[in-house]
């Protein structure tokens, strides 16, 4: 019955282990799901001024204005970070890691020990 048990342990920890995997390829592949998501859009625009008559030709245009719009966003995104938007949001979330709130009470407690110790040496 025991090694019943374990057997089913070692098939879920490994289920669990693909899933999560899997999770974060994913996340890791929706920023370029992003990207293929604008052109679309922006064909979507495009065939849509095409619609009410204002004399665009997709195939000339697409691609440039595509490039653009990439770099636009490469500008934005490129400006977020130099104003540390990024830098304060990673900082926003690692607060609510559980792993990170265990190292920050950890070395809160080490610095108070340290401090502790120098006051007793000074003595």
């Amino acid at each position: 019955m025991k090694d019943k048990k374990n057997i089913f342990l070692k098939l879920f920890f490994s289920i669990r282990k693909f899933l999560i995997y899997a999770k974060v390829w994913m996340q890791r592949s929706m920023s370029w799901v992003a990207i293929l998501n604008s052109g679309m859009i922006l064909f979507l625009l495009l065939s849509k001024l095409q619609d009410y008559g204002y004399g665009i030709y997709i195939t000339a245009w697409f691609f440039p204005i595509f490039i653009v719009t990439l770099l636009l966003m490469i500008f934005f995104g490129y400006l977020e970070d130099k104003a540390g938007f990024h830098r304060e949001e990673t900082r926003e979330v690692g607060k609510r890691n559980p792993y990170f709130e265990d190292i920050i009470r950890r070395l809160d407690k080490i610095e108070k020990e340290i401090k502790e110790i120098r006051t007793l040496k000074k003595k």
